[in-house]
C-alpha cells in the first residue's frame, strides 16, 4: 500500500475544521457535499485519525495536538451504537450536547493546528 501523502493530512485537517463549525454550517456543508447522513462528519475524521501517527512522524502535525484529536475521537466513539442512533440525525447537530462537546474539542484541536 502506498504511504499517505500530504493531501491526506490536508483532508484530515479539513475534517477537524468541519467538526468545529456551528451546527447550521455543518448542515450546509453536508448538503453542499451531497452527504445525506450526519455520520459522514465522523467518518471523514476517522479516516484521517488512523493516520495521525504517520502525520506526526513525518512532521506534518505537531504531537501537541494528539490529546485534542484523541478527545474528538473519544467523543465520537461514545456516540456510536444503536442506542445513540438519534445523535446521527441532522436535528441532533443543533440540539444535542454531545455535538457541542465534539465542536468544542475540534476547536481546541484547530487552535493547536494553526
Amino acid at each position: 500500500m502506498e504511504q499517505p501523502g500530504a493531501i491526506f493530512v490536508a483532508a484530515f485537517v479539513r475534517s477537524v475544521a468541519v467538526l468545529a463549525l456551528e451546527a447550521d454550517a455543518q448542515v450546509a456543508w453536508l448538503g453542499e457535499k451531497g452527504f445525506p447522513l450526519v455520520d459522514e462528519l465522523a467518518l471523514e475524521f476517522d479516516d484521517g485519525f488512523r493516520l495521525v501517527p504517520t502525520f506526526v512522524e513525518r512532521g506534518w502535525l505537531n504531537a501537541a495536538v494528539l490529546p485534542a484529536l484523541t478527545e474528538i475521537d473519544q467523543n465520537l466513539s461514545s456516540m456510536s451504537g444503536q442506542h445513540n442512533a438519534g445523535l446521527w440525525h441532522v436535528e441532533a447537530l443543533a440540539g444535542r450536547t454531545e455535538w457541542d462537546q465534539v465542536r468544542a474539542s475540534a476547536r481546541t484541536a484547530l487552535a493547536l493546528l494553526a
